[in-house]
């Protein structure tokens, strides 16, 4: 399953460092089946500039105990979990320039070898 992971730049440089998706501020790692920004509304957050691209091959991740879509109230087609991230699990990290999506700065994932 192809989730997204949206946040600033200034994040990013923290996500990099250690390697994964940590835990917000809520305690669980937010992501999304939409990949448009747009999804990002129902938070108050759409100045989110960076998109990372995951792929969550079994809804395991989410834990045995929190059913594998956790919706919030406005929060349709978001998923939740308490585990990171590791960047093995990455896809692409893309940046918003000028309205359109791009590979950010080299960091495609698709073709690498695990």
């Amino acid at each position: 399953m192809r989730l997204y992971h949206f946040t600033t730049e200034e994040n990013l440089e923290q996500i990099l460092e250690h390697g994964c998706l940590n835990q917000s501020g809520g305690g669980v790692v937010w992501l999304t089946k939409n990949k448009e920004l747009e999804a990002q509304e129902w938070s108050g957050g759409n100045n989110a500039t960076i998109r990372i691209s995951v792929s969550l091959l079994n809804i395991s991740h989410f834990g045995k105990n929190a059913p594998p879509q956790k919706l919030v109230q406005g929060a349709k087609d978001w998923y939740t979990t308490c585990k990171p991230i590791p960047q093995k699990l990455w896809i692409d990290v893309e940046s918003l320039r000028k309205g359109h999506w791009g590979i950010h700065k080299g960091l495609s994932y698709k073709n690498r070898k695990m």
